[in-house]
C-alpha cells in the first residue's frame, strides 16, 4: 500500500468552515505542512492537537515533497494543509506531480474559496435571474503573468460575475481595468480582506470607488450586476413554473 499524504482546503480562516473530513483529518493528524501566512496557527493547533506542525513559508517545492513523503512514509495521517481551497490559486499540481513521482498517493479534500466566503459574508448572490449567470476567477497579472485574454480587463462584461484574487493590492490598476473594458462606474464590487479571519474587512461600493481602497494582500473581490440586484425572482419557485416535482 502506497504512503498517503492529504491535501485539505483549510477554507478562508475561520475553523468552522472547515469541511467534517478536513476537521478529521487535522484532528487525527500527526504531521501537517501548512501555509502560515494565510491560516492561523492558533486556530491549527486547536485543530490538530497532536500533530507537529511546520509552516511551509521557508520551503521550496522539492523540500516540500521531500518532507511530505518522508512523513508519509513513516505512517500516520499526513496533511498538506492549503488555504481556501486546494484547486484554486494554489500549488495542488506540481505538489501533486511532486508527491506521485516519489511514489506517495495524494488525496484532496476541498475547501471553501474566498470569494465564497466574502459572498456568504454579506449575503449576496454571484449569480441572478436573467441578469448573470456565468462566473469566472481572475487576477491581475503582477508578478508572474495571465494568460492573454485571461485578465480582468479582458473577461469583464455586463452580465458576468468576475471573483478576483492576487489583485488586493492594486486597487486602483483594477479600477482603471475594468472601467476601460466598459464595466459601468456604478457596477457593484464586493471586497474582503482577511475574510473569516482575525481583523476581517468587509463592504460593498460602486466600482468607481474602487481605487480609494487601500493596498492590502490577502483581499478579493467580486465584481458585477448580480450583486446589486433585487425584486428578481426565479422561475424555480414561480406558481405558473411546472416541472417534475411539481406539476
Amino acid at each position: 500500500m502506497r504512503p498517503v499524504v492529504h491535501v485539505v482546503g483549510g477554507g478562508p480562516g475561520d475553523p468552522e468552515l472547515l469541511t467534517l473530513k478536513g476537521a478529521r483529518l487535522l484532528k487525527e493528524a500527526r504531521f501537517v505542512l501548512y501555509t502560515g501566512s494565510l491560516f492561523p496557527e492558533g486556530a491549527l493547533r486547536e485543530l490538530a492537537p497532536k500533530a507537529e506542525l511546520l509552516d511551509s513559508k521557508g520551503l521550496v517545492l522539492e523540500g516540500i515533497a521531500a518532507r511530505l513523503a518522508e512523513e508519509a512514509r513513516r505512517g500516520g495521517v499526513v496533511v498538506r494543509l492549503h488555504s481556501g481551497d486546494p484547486s484554486l490559486y494554489g500549488t495542488l499540481l506540481e505538489e501533486r506531480e511532486a508527491l506521485e513521482a516519489l511514489g506517495v498517493e495524494v488525496r484532496v479534500v476541498p475547501g471553501v474559496t474566498a470569494a465564497f466566503a466574502l459572498a456568504a459574508r454579506l449575503a449576496l448572490p454571484l449569480t441572478a435571474p436573467e441578469v448573470a449567470q456565468a462566473v469566472a476567477f481572475t487576477r491581475l497579472g503582477v508578478r508572474t503573468p495571465v494568460p492573454e485574454g485571461q485578465g480582468p480587463g479582458a473577461l469583464a462584461r455586463p452580465g458576468l460575475t468576475l471573483a478576483l484574487y492576487l489583485s488586493g493590492m492594486h486597487p486602483k490598476r483594477l479600477r482603471r481595468e475594468l472601467l476601460e473594458a466598459g464595466l459601468p462606474p456604478e457596477t457593484p464590487v464586493a471586497f474582503g480582506h482577511r475574510v473569516g479571519q482575525e481583523g476581517e474587512e468587509v463592504g460593498l461600493l460602486p466600482l468607481e470607488e474602487l481605487g480609494g481602497l487601500p493596498p492590502r494582500d490577502t483581499t478579493v473581490f467580486l465584481v458585477g450586476e448580480a450583486l446589486g440586484r433585487k425584486g428578481l425572482r426565479s422561475r424555480l419557485y414561480d406558481p405558473s413554473f411546472r416541472h417534475k416535482y411539481r406539476r
